[in-house]
């Protein structure tokens, strides 16, 4: 009876060990509650603050999160290399989307679109331009492409911190 006991207490400290290794292994954790990235980043949102790949921006009051529109570490077809994460808000028919282009591996260089302008917003430089009906503007923080698109160039102010 006691080796049975020994047996199946070995057993299960076996198999205990193995789902710490495979947990580690993989950067997954049974008890995270956010989306993480391969690099452990997260996107998290509370109480308008939004935090994307460690950059920080204010979502204005009114906004609510769009919970099927979130993207984590997907891949950017226009960036071969790159990972996109995003989240996106909408206040009635107004749409903010804040994306952040990244990479582990892959250095890169950044060239906005034809029709875009040079701008600074809250102290960043970057692109600016409106298509359908959006402001939109792109900028550099940290190695990552930040875009940010919003109904208007006030909007995109107050979300930049």
């Amino acid at each position: 009876m006691r080796k049975k006991i020994l047996m199946i207490g070995l057993l299960l400290l076996v198999v205990c060990v193995s789902i710490s290794a495979v947990s580690a292994d993989f950067n997954f954790s049974f008890s995270s509650s956010e989306s993480s990235n391969s690099d452990g980043d997260s996107i998290k949102f509370d109480n308008g603050k939004l935090v994307i790949q460690g950059i920080e921006f204010a979502i204005p009051d009114g906004y609510k999160e769009v919970d099927d529109a979130k993207v984590l570490g997907g891949n950017d077809t226009n960036f071969p290399g790159f990972k996109l994460s995003s989240d996106t808000f909408a206040k009635g028919n107004d749409k903010i989307i804040v994306k952040v282009l990244y990479s582990d591996t892959t250095e890169g260089t950044y060239t906005p679109p034809a029709n875009a302008t040079n701008k600074t917003i809250s102290n960043q430089n970057g692109w600016f331009m409106e298509e359908n009906g959006q402001s939109i503007f792109i900028y550099i923080k940290d190695k990552k492409v930040v875009e940010i698109d919003a109904p208007d160039e006030q909007t995109i102010t107050s979300i930049i911190k």
